[in-house]
């Protein structure tokens, strides 16, 4: 098939907890200290101190404090936390964010350090001896079962991507009831977070069959239930749905990486402060549209099993969608000048390996025109 390898590897050790009851999770417990890492909204609603009263005798303590799009100093604050409990067990429950958290500074409690050592200058973590569980309350992300973080330099403001094994959990519960407080824009942000690790995923460079079945069905989940669920928040099928397309979405890119949509997101939250998922969907009709340059028989049969006539059709479709969401389409939506749109551009090129993957012509030209097309 185009834009397919014929050789390729799976890898994927993270055990995945399913569940619909209220996950049980005791025995999966490593030694008598543990801290739960999650934002300031779940520990205060209580969310978080209910996985916690749920352990027993255990030591429990909590690292409250992530932010949207964590930083640098938050991972580091919540490395030392750890170090200081002699954590043996790191719980992330959140978002992305507080999963992303939980990985590396459960990674910098093994490694040492800080995590401006291996984000960016190349040192690499060594063997995590912190037993790490992730549990989503978003139906986005997928972060529970991929090997990635993300993490804003707290001196310069710059997104920087970290891959490495050891960021894999050992678990991964997911209770889609966890969702249902989700407020609207959070659903539609994190839904489309997913369809755009789902639809990266499959016209990425490094695709294969077994991501491609993956991100497809994944796609098909959000496109039937994303619109339902947030207009409907305790529709249960439709959660249930979401969080099954955001854990294989996470399976998906987990695998191949994500491609440009995801690079300009980088700069375009870091600019205009929007979520992470607008500012990878603002640019994903566009996207989308230019797939075709290097993928668009791949592309073709793909809007054909999402009910679409052609590649078009489905960037439509794709824009319609985020329109119902209550979402921006054109960068002048979110706060963008049109004189700023050269820099947008010259930002993405810092991250050219991850943008090269998207099957399209990618230079600092292509996509300033490419942004000029949605402005």
């Amino acid at each position: 098939m185009e834009n397919q390898n014929s050789s390729f590897q799976y890898w994927m050790p993270v055990r995945i907890l399913f569940t619909e009851a209220e996950p049980d999770i005791r025995e999966e417990i490593a030694g008598e200290s543990i801290v739960i890492v999650t934002d300031p909204f779940l520990y205060e609603s209580g969310v978080a101190g209910r996985t916690g009263d749920r352990l027993g005798n255990a030591d429990v303590s909590y690292f409250s404090k992530v932010e949207p799009n964590p930083s640098t100093d938050t991972v580091n604050a919540c490395a030392s936390m750890i170090r200081e409990h002699e954590a043996k067990t790191v719980i992330g429950i959140g978002g992305g964010s507080s999963m992303d958290t939980a990985k590396a500074a459960a990674c910098l409690a093994s490694s040492g350090g800080v995590i401006g050592d291996y984000a960016g200058k190349g040192k690499s973590f060594g063997k995590r001896t912190v037993r790490l569980i992730l549990i989503p309350t978003t139906a986005g992300t997928g972060s529970e079962v991929t090997n990635v973080g993300v993490y804003t330099d707290s001196e310069t403001g710059e997104k920087r991507p970290v891959v490495c094994p050891e960021f894999y959990a050992d678990l991964a519960v997911i209770h889609p009831k966890y969702t249902y407080t989700m407020p609207r824009s959070v659903t539609a942000n994190t839904g489309m977070d997913a369809f755009c690790h789902a639809i990266e995923a499959y016209w990425n460079l490094n695709s294969q069959p077994i991501s491609d079945s993956f991100a497809v069905q994944a796609m098909k989940l959000i496109l039937d239930n994303l619109l339902t669920a947030y207009r409907l928040p305790e529709d249960g099928a439709a959660r249930e749905n979401l969080c099954t397309a955001s854990l294989l979405a996470g399976l998906a890119f987990g695998q191949t990486r994500t491609t440009g949509a995801h690079v300009l997101s980088y700069p375009l939250t870091a600019r205009y402060h929007v979520p992470h998922g607008t500012g990878c969907a603002i640019t994903l009709p566009a996207f989308i549209r230019i797939s075709a340059e290097k993928a668009g028989k791949k592309m073709q049969t793909l809007a054909e099993a999402l009910g679409y006539i052609d590649v078009e059709a489905l960037a439509d479709g794709v824009c319609d969608l985020m329109r119902s969401l209550e979402m921006p389409v054109a960068l002048r939506e979110i706060g963008a000048k049109a004189e700023e749109l050269s820099g947008i551009a010259k930002d993405a090129m810092n991250y050219y390996p991850q943008l090269s993957l998207t099957p399209a012509f990618m230079t600092e030209e292509t996509v300033f025109d490419m942004l000029k097309s949605i402005y």
